[in-house]
């Protein structure tokens, strides 16, 4: 995907020139999609750029991808070997959830595509990446079912996604890690045996079922829920809950159920 490093007025609109419009105007630092916005035309461009936020900061203009995101997550160690991988999906563009207060889910999944496992890798290799957590996010475009690049974060997963990682494959990710930093310890990869969701629901939606009809309609399938810090709030929402189930269609039958307004 390409970008371009915001430096000066004139050099932003040959860089869009040469994309085209929509593109995608955000701070170069930054988590959860906060002031990230997605321009259409030469007019918006400009309101955005009155925002204060972007005032005396560094921030970047994105080619626009219309596409879902694919996560490659997992653990390399010193060697640069990737010994444990896995992956979470995002139908939902996370930008929107911000921008239109929306309610978010994800799904972490038992195995991931091989096209998205060859783009991790390639890019923990370009980056020579050892001993470490790592989060990459990738689009999956829609027109073509392409792979692009979207992030590269040298971390965990954030918010749950490391609970979903464990709950997906009954292990303890971060032990995995620790034995394998301090002891240089590697285990096999283990096997996926659930998908796990996560949906979460805002406090200024009228949703047609309560916690109670929850949790009687999924006794034994809510591992977690809890309400989210306000601070991570808007993109995650204000309250969650954690699942899993043995099919992609359970999850999926799970959130419709939660989120149904």
């Amino acid at each position: 995907m390409r970008c371009h490093t915001y430096t000066d007025h004139a050099a932003a609109l040959q860089f869009i020139t040469e994309v085209g419009y929509p593109v995608v105007v955000k701070p170069d630092s930054g988590s959860g999609a906060n002031f990230t916005y997605k321009v259409k035309n030469e007019f918006e461009f400009e309101n955005v750029l009155k925002n204060k936020h972007f005032h005396d900061a560094d921030f970047i203009i994105e080619e626009f991808v219309d596409g879902i995101i694919l996560t490659y997550d997992g653990l390399v160690d010193r060697f640069g070997n990737v010994v444990f991988e896995t992956g979470h999906r995002f139908e939902q563009s996370i930008m929107n959830v911000v921008n239109m207060n929306d309610h978010l889910y994800y799904i972490c999944l038992p195995k991931i595509a091989d096209k998205v496992r060859i783009a991790g890798r390639n890019i923990l290799k370009a980056f020579d990446v050892r001993e470490k957590f790592f989060h990459i996010e990738l689009f999956e475009r829609r027109s073509d079912g392409e792979i692009v690049a979207l992030e590269v974060n040298m971390r965990p997963p954030g918010a749950w996604m490391p609970d979903a990682i464990n709950y997906s494959y009954d292990i303890n990710v971060y032990r995995k890690w620790a034995s394998m930093v301090v002891k240089n310890i590697v285990y096999d990869q283990p096997d996926g045996k659930y998908f796990t969701g996560y949906a979460s629901r805002k406090n200024h939606k009228q949703y047609q079922y309560n916690h109670d009809q929850i949790i009687n309609q999924f006794n034994g399938t809510i591992l977690y829920y809890n309400k989210i810090e306000n601070v991570f709030s808007r993109a995650m929402g204000d309250f969650a809950y954690q699942f899993r189930a043995n099919t992609f269609e359970e999850v999926k039958d799970i959130i419709n159920f939660i989120q149904k307004e």
